[in-house]
């Protein structure tokens, strides 16, 4: 990581222009990214008006900073999604909400190819096929996906999960396997960092 935020979404987001592959980008560097451009236009607001020159500094800096922020998202977003498309796994480290968004489409879009398959062939698709007692398989809507998180912070209370479970108490240091959508909450404050999977393909 660079020396100072600024390069480092400079640098983040001149990584990702120049690959096809999705680059590393986890919830802790992205959040302090985001931090840095609050900060710019805290300065900004703060910044005498007699200042001109200061603030005129201030102003092309966030618009330098909101240009690259959100040209980098989209362009991992449309990384992603081709990645779903094409049923691939992605290699780069994906923040929660990415994660969230390509696990999703990976089903939605299996989802239309089971359709498409069963269109064509008769035959019915896995998405609607019944159990042996006659009770229809879980809808793809109602998958809860998982997570494998370790805790920087100790959780002092146990949580109901979005599945209805319960998880914890946890100590900083544990590991547990939690839902992705419980994850993306704790990652964006820094209560936990996802554990990585090599060869995993998420990251």
């Amino acid at each position: 990581m660079s020396d100072t935020p600024y390069k480092d979404i400079s640098a983040a987001w001149t990584a990702e222009v120049e690959s096809e592959e999705l680059q590393d980008l986890e919830d802790l560097r992205f959040g302090k990214m985001k931090e840095y451009l609050s900060k710019i236009r805290y300065n900004l607001t703060e910044t005498p008006a007699e200042n001109q020159l200061q603030a005129d500094m201030y102003t092309q800096e966030a618009l330098n900073l909101e240009f690259m922020l959100k040209d980098l998202l989209m362009m991992r977003r449309e990384k992603i999604v081709r990645a779903a498309l094409g049923q691939k796994s992605l290699f780069g480290k994906m923040m929660v909400s990415e994660e969230l968004l390509y696990r999703s489409l990976q089903r939605e879009f299996q989802g239309h190819s089971d359709f498409v398959k069963e269109a064509l062939t008769g035959l019915s698709s896995p998405t609607s096929r019944k159990l042996s007692d006659g009770k229809e398989t879980i809808p793809q809507e109602d998958v809860v996906d998982y997570v494998i998180v370790r805790f920087l912070r100790s959780i002092d209370e146990a949580i109901i999960g979005i599945d209805e479970q319960t998880y914890g108490p946890f100590k900083k240091e544990d590991l547990a396997a939690i839902p992705l959508l419980n994850a993306n909450a704790w990652s964006e404050d820094g209560t936990v960092v996802r554990v990585s999977i090599h060869g995993g393909g998420t990251g």
